[in-house]
């Protein structure tokens, strides 16, 4: 049986189960802060754990102020390898001051897109100031923060660091996020004894982590017994609480269980029966092929979204594009924008996605001529989507045509664009092409550490290598090395090149043999080199 991971089922960031984005994605740092737009139908709240964050219930946390400069210059640093610190020094030499409540919001924000070293970063400084004290909810964030940044092994050593007093629920929540998120079920199950034994509450979100963990490690009985659990302690679940227990009975193929537990949940008074529950519903009876019981489903979806809920308005989108109903997936869009008049960006990424999904090439276009005439930045993301659909069907001088376009528009082609334009060169024969937008992905991605496919590096150096074409085979080599993503393979193309060539190097090969791990055919086909 295969286990579904229960981590966003519909996301920019990759090809994950539920997945309606057939492009790939952009990198994070390739830009300005633009959200990378993660929704978890199911978890929409249990994704980010706002109960660590929960930490920021017990206190109201003020928002961002729409003109605010300082966040302004920590947003645009863009590479994580920037330090967030030297941005707030600078202000405070300015003879500004940084209120400790805006700097938790800064940290609060650069989390929430991802930016978690800089976050990072600003709760250190918080905590360096004299002035300022770290709260247990500090502490909580600063914890989930370093496990991301630094891992696991750094986010214990903090934990165990921490004064007894700061050793509290919100922190005990913290470690135990961490633990779930890294599917570490012995090590979260120690932490759910330790806050039983130390007279502290679970909360329906602490059970909800187990219950994710337990998903995500295919451990299902453990799932039910955990909602038992739940129900006998007193502690009543709620909508998230269902949503995983109708995803285990569904994932282990026990359809009527699940139909029961929908039966359940309509007799459940305390639990809010909001639309996340009709998007599981129906993505579970899509995976099945129980397509008209999907659109009942999505019709009771319908019923429970506020008009003012734009998440609900992007999932119908998604949703109805998965079983194919083109109707719909118009009729969600016109009411997506008859609600909010300025659509945002992850609306768009939606709506094209969808139109790509259903093979509506045509009004995908139309969508992106739309998009285009709006759009106050570039958000590459958004052309990127286009450009698939022309690899995809192999049409060329379209996608030229579209980065040449994005450049005009002042936006900033990155290294899915470039590979992209790679991919259709390598597809259409134009090798000296395909090497000039690997530079180009050189150039862009460095700093974030990006990898082009192993397969379109391949294909290059075998065309080289079928040509004994030294110098071209050179100057992939070069670039590869550059961003470090040679492999033993690739390293094998080249020797084979300098073999059909019938010339050797000796010291560029050696130089290159140490970026790799040496196989019997590398040794092999050393030794032939070496005979030309």
């Amino acid at each position: 049986m295969k286990c579904l991971a229960l981590t966003p089922p519909v996301r920019w960031s990759g090809q994950c189960w539920g997945s309606i984005f057939s492009s790939k994605p952009s990198t994070k740092f390739c830009q300005p802060i633009v959200p990378e737009y993660q929704v978890d139908a199911i978890f929409p709240k249990l994704h980010n754990r706002q109960v660590v964050l929960g930490a920021a219930r017990s206190r109201q946390v003020k928002t961002l102020e729409p003109g605010d400069h300082l966040y302004k210059r920590l947003s645009w640093l863009g590479d994580p390898n920037l330090d967030a610190i030297l941005v707030l020094q600078k202000w405070v030499d300015e003879g500004r001051k940084i209120g400790k409540w805006k700097l938790q919001a800064y940290v609060k924000s650069l989390r929430k897109y991802g930016r978690y070293r800089h976050a990072l970063q600003v709760s250190e400084w918080i905590s360096s100031r004299p002035d300022y004290q770290l709260a247990p909810a500090d502490c909580a964030i600063r914890l989930d923060l370093i496990a991301k940044v630094h891992g696991i092994q750094s986010a214990e050593n903090y934990f165990e660091g921490l004064p007894d007093v700061a050793k509290n629920k919100l922190t005990y929540g913290s470690l135990l996020n961490v633990y779930a998120r890294e599917k570490l079920a012995g090590k979260a199950e120690a932490v759910m004894e330790t806050i039983e034994r130390s007279g502290y509450d679970i909360s329906t979100l602490d059970y909800n982590v187990m219950m994710n963990l337990y998903m995500n490690t295919c451990q299902f009985e453990k799932v039910q017994l955990m909602f038992q659990k739940m129900r006998e302690s007193g502690v009543l679940p709620d909508a998230y609480s269902y949503n995983i227990w109708i995803t285990t009975c569904a994932t282990m193929s026990d359809l009527d269980k699940m139909e029961q537990v929908m039966d359940e949940v309509k007799r459940d008074n305390n639990v809010n029966k909001n639309w996340t529950i009709y998007s599981t519903l129906a993505t579970m009876y899509m995976k099945a092929g129980l397509i008209d019981k999907a659109e009942t489903a999505l019709d009771e979806l319908k019923r429970k979204m506020r008009q003012k809920d734009r998440s609900a308005h992007e999932f119908l989108i998604s949703l109805y594009a998965s079983i194919g109903n083109k109707e719909e997936v118009y009729r969600s869009w016109q009411s997506l924008k008859s609600a909010f008049p300025r659509v945002l960006n992850r609306s768009y990424i939606f709506i094209l996605s969808s139109l790509v999904k259903i093979g509506d090439t045509k009004g995908a276009e139309d969508i992106f001529k739309e998009w285009e005439s709006v759009c106050v930045r570039y958000d590459i993301r958004i052309a990127n989507i286009l450009i698939s659909v022309y690899v995809r069907q192999n049409l060329l001088e379209n996608a030229e045509l579209l980065i040449e376009r994005i450049s005009q528009r002042g936006g900033k082609p990155n290294c899915n664009s470039w590979e992209m334009l790679a991919e259709i060169y390598i597809q259409n024969g134009m090798f000296e092409k395909a090497v000039i937008a690997m530079k180009n992905i050189a150039s862009v991605g460095t700093f974030i550490q990006w990898q082009p496919k192993p397969e379109n590096v391949l294909a290059i150096l075998t065309h080289f290598e079928k040509h004994g074409d030294i110098e071209g085979a050179k100057n992939i080599f070069e670039i590869i090395k550059d961003i470090n993503c040679v492999n033993t393979e690739m390293y094998n193309s080249f020797l084979r090149t300098f073999i059909e060539a019938g010339k050797t190097d000796i010291e560029i090969l050696e130089q290159m043999r140490k970026t790799v791990s040496p196989n019997e055919e590398t040794e092999m086909l050393l030794r032939q080199v070496c005979k030309s």
